[in-house]
Formats: structure tokens, sequence, C-alpha cells
């Protein structure tokens, strides 16, 4: 087990780099833009290292603070362009991904951002409910309701074989 807690800047970058990268893929869905987010997100985060009081929740912010920077790419690109990124950016080139974050992928790729980012603290990052309305600062049952939501559009998904999009 790594002491995070004794890290410097450059290990917590190498340390989080993966896992903040494809939190924000997963977001993104492209691959020039999750690296901008994730650089932003160590700006940010090294920026901020000082105000963590719980070290032990490091993991936890980190990815909090890359879901939100992609949320906000997102909202960016979509304020600037009427249609969703070009097909292209929906594959990713690399082989980054194993087989079942491969499926995962395909099914967080129509849900709207905020559930995305719920869904990841939740299972990727094993954050309860609770620890996700801290970190997000929203109401538990804010949290719980997109919980519910996203799972039933996903549910919805699989359940047409998932060749159609899911409604918003």
């Amino acid at each position: 087990m790594v002491n995070i807690t004794k890290m410097n800047e450059k290990e917590i970058y190498e340390y989080f780099f993966e896992k903040v990268y494809k939190a924000t893929f997963y977001i993104l869905k492209n691959e020039e833009l999750a690296k901008d987010a994730t650089h932003d997100t160590f700006i940010k985060v090294f920026k901020n290292l000082g105000k963590i009081n719980d070290h032990s929740k490091l993991s936890a912010w980190i990815t909090t603070i890359a879901t939100r920077t992609a949320i906000d790419i997102y909202n960016k690109n979509n304020r600037q362009s009427t249609r969703m990124f070009e097909e292209e950016n929906y594959i990713s080139t690399t082989n980054e991904f194993n087989d079942e974050r491969d499926e995962i992928e395909y099914y967080l790729a129509d849900l709207r951002p905020k559930y995305k980012q719920i869904l990841i603290l939740k299972y990727l990052d094993g954050l309860s409910e609770k620890e996700i309305a801290n970190l997000l600062s929203l109401k538990l049952g804010t949290v719980k309701s997109r919980i519910y939501r996203a799972k039933q559009k996903i549910y919805r998904q699989y359940h047409s074989g998932g060749e159609s999009k899911l409604e918003e």
C-alpha cells in the first residue's frame, strides 16, 4: 500500500494519472479532450493540495475534481457546437481498456455527464452515496435519484440489446 501522505506532486501525478484519464475519458469520449481534462485536473489538485484534511480520501477527491473538470469541458463544447462529437471521437484508438471496462464504457456512453459522474464515484471508486453527496455538495436524495435514473437508463439499453440510444 502506498502512503499518499508522503507523496510529492510528481508521485501523485504518476500514481493517479491513469485513474484520472479514464474518468475524464468516460465522460468526454475524446482522447484529446480527456488529456486536456486530465492536465487541468492535476493543476487544480496541486493548487489545492494543502486544503485536503483527510488524505485517506485523496483518491476520491482527485476523481471528483477530474469528473467536474470533464463535465465543464463537456458543457463548454456543447455550448460551442449544436451537435455531438463526430463519430470517430467515440472510438478510442488505444488498447488501454480491458473488456470489462469497454462494456462499462459502452453503457456509460449515452448517459449525461452528471449521471456518469455519480456512477464513476459509486461503482469505480467505491464511494457511498453519503460520501458522494458530501464530495459533490449535493443532497443525499439527489445522489440517490441520479443513481436510480442512471441505472434505469442502462437497464433499458441493456434489455433493448444495447442498439438504441438512451433518451435523456
